[in-house]
């Protein structure tokens, strides 16, 4: 079976030679440099969208001050461990701020350089984009002068029919057109590696098979893919999941590309207890990440902004880039809070001895939009879990590797029946 690609931080510690078992040798810091965006698509988890837009100021305020915490063993995000840097810019739709994001990106090479800083061979450039803006002389611009340092990718949710069901302007009309054109553009021009990520919601999973079919039939090598959090799986939808990845698997195999294509369904290390020795929790949104948003105050994850939690909690800020982060007593105290955030603590008895809990997806700031609090797992993803290991059973079973079958019968006799 094709291996697993590395991530973008991963792929920069190998590289460097950093210890991967370091987590703040490389660190990803987030630019919210709009709310805006110019789709409306149906099943965005931001909510609360607005016509904000970061400036060039906040965000060389932001490189000074990451620059700034790297020089000492202050914080426990950004130290003098922390070989390299992820600048990752996000919106809303990024690539409506691109003057900005070059700016940015000029300042803190030039910064890096001047400072005889290592960040300054190190630093990569992540981001994701609808695509809409991608033929624009200022974006083309830009990703012919950072193609080596940028992992960008453009979504797409499959076939036009698929895409355009979902992913629309905000008069209505579809987009696939425009999306397909900017990543095939990509591919001839930039990266011939075709990559994409497909998020699974009630409304497309009966085409799931259909979705990952045209994506395989169109030259993606890699395929990420994972249900929503947001939504309260049941085991009817989990008896459709298994059908439909047992059909892409069949896809796979009889058409022998499981050594050309990795598709994320398909791993046969997630499925087993969890390690008493690994508590870090599944999500990094209790502290390994930092997102700033366009007026430059700090949050552990974008999902702790309003313009994710619209309304339904407070925001969870940690700092600005005028005076750091973690700087005062209720800073300090979220930092404890979070850092004392387990497996342990934050699963119940039921999901902590499941036997196949160790790849069971977990995000933090979603639990706490929905109960108040990031130290807790949300059980709405696992009827889902239960039927891709089911499915993890028989695609391995089918290629003749071995796999180590630990869902409880009761679970996969419902998802079977």
């Amino acid at each position: 079976m094709l291996r697993k690609p590395t991530d973008y931080a991963e792929e920069i510690r190998r590289r460097y030679r950093f210890e991967n078992s370091d987590i703040s040798s490389c660190r990803n810091v987030t630019f919210v440099v709009t709310e805006a965006c110019n789709y409306s698509c149906s099943y965005c988890y931001e909510k609360c969208k607005s016509n904000r837009f970061m400036t060039f100021r906040t965000a060389k305020k932001i490189v000074d001050l990451i620059l700034e915490m790297s020089k000492t063993d202050d914080s426990k995000f950004i130290n003098t461990r922390t070989k390299a840097v992820i600048l990752e810019f996000i919106g809303g739709e990024p690539l409506l701020n691109i003057n900005v994001i070059e700016k940015t990106c000029n300042y803190f090479w030039h910064k890096a350089l001047e400072l005889n800083h290592p960040w300054a061979n190190t630093f990569r450039i992540s981001m994701i984009s609808n695509g809409e803006l991608y033929f624009d002389k200022a974006v083309q611009d830009f990703i012919r002068k950072y193609r080596s340092r940028l992992s960008f990718g453009i979504t797409i949710d499959g076939d036009k029919e698929m895409h355009d069901s979902c992913r629309i302007r905000q008069d209505g009309s579809g987009t696939w057109d425009k999306a397909n054109a900017a990543q095939m553009h990509y591919k001839k021009h930039f990266d011939n590696r075709l990559g994409t990520k497909v998020t699974i919601a009630p409304a497309n999973l009966q085409h799931l098979d259909r979705i990952i079919k045209y994506f395989i039939d169109n030259g993606y090598t890699t395929i990420y893919c994972n249900p929503v959090f947001e939504e309260e799986w049941t085991v009817e939808q989990a008896k459709v999941y298994y059908k439909k990845l047992t059909q892409i698997a069949d896809y796979i195999v009889d058409n022998e590309l499981q050594d050309k294509v990795y598709c994320s369904f398909f791993d046969n290390n997630l499925f087993k207890k969890i390690n008493e020795k690994d508590q870090h929790p599944f999500c990094g949104g209790t502290g390994d990440m930092c997102a700033f948003g366009t007026d430059g105050i700090a949050y552990p994850c974008i999902r702790y902004m309003n313009m994710s939690l619209n309304g339904s909690q407070p925001e969870i800020a940690i700092g600005n880039c005028d005076r750091g982060i973690y700087q005062t007593e209720g800073e300090k105290t979220i930092l404890r809070d979070m850092a004392a955030v387990t497996r342990r603590t934050s699963y119940d008895d039921e999901c902590y001895n499941c036997p196949i809990a160790s790849g069971c997806g977990n995000c933090s700031a979603w639990c706490y939009q929905k109960y108040g609090t990031y130290n807790k797992k949300d059980k709405g993803i696992c009827w889902m879990h239960r039927a891709r290991c089911l499915a993890n059973d028989y695609f391995f079973k089918k290629i003749g590797e071995p796999f180590e079958m630990n869902l409880q019968k009761e679970f996969a006799e419902q998802i079977l029946k």
